[in-house]
């Protein structure tokens, strides 16, 4: 019995389909599992002191997000809010939200490139993220004596249906 749950688990994940995006200095996967995303977020042109994310939803003014900051030279992971251009405001979670899980955190200096793997689950921040919407990538804000600042470039966006791979 074990070793046919044990085969059952290894068909599910392994018919799950892997959905990607790469464009723009950006390289994410994502894939769909138990009620979950699980995400590999990377920015290929994020300096120390910056930070970057990615939002939820298809209004540009009202997104949920995940958002990485790089500070001397490590990444820390909040969740929150944010518009457009403005800086996130971050959850009452603490530094790292109880909403998300994170498997990996990483900045390669030399490279100017972080990457990050979190799970988020598809209930989000008061959002559904099982149904199609935009998906935004945030290039980068700078964080200037702790505080965030406004990124200065518009997101990159994607309508996104985890559950087809669009």
């Amino acid at each position: 019995m074990l070793r046919f749950i044990s085969m059952m688990v290894l068909v599910a994940l392994a018919t799950a389909k892997t959905c990607k995006y790469d464009s723009s200095g950006f390289q994410s996967h994502w894939r769909y599992a138990n009620n979950s995303i699980m995400l590999q977020f990377m920015n290929t042109d994020i300096k120390n002191n910056q930070w970057t994310g990615i939002g939820f939803g298809d209004d540009k003014n009202n997104l949920v997000g995940v958002f990485f900051m790089v500070s001397n030279n490590q990444v820390a992971v909040r969740t929150g809010a944010t518009t457009e251009h403005g800086p996130p405001v971050f959850s009452q979670n603490g530094t790292n939200s109880a909403q998300i899980a994170t498997q990996s955190l990483l900045y390669f200096p030399e490279d100017e490139t972080m990457s990050a793997i979190v799970q988020i689950p598809i209930q989000f921040n008061g959002r559904n993220l099982q149904s199609c919407q935009k998906w935004r990538w945030i290039k980068s804000g700078k964080i200037e004596n702790g505080q965030l600042t406004r990124n200065s470039k518009s997101p990159k966006d994607k309508k996104v249906c985890p559950m087809e791979c669009n």
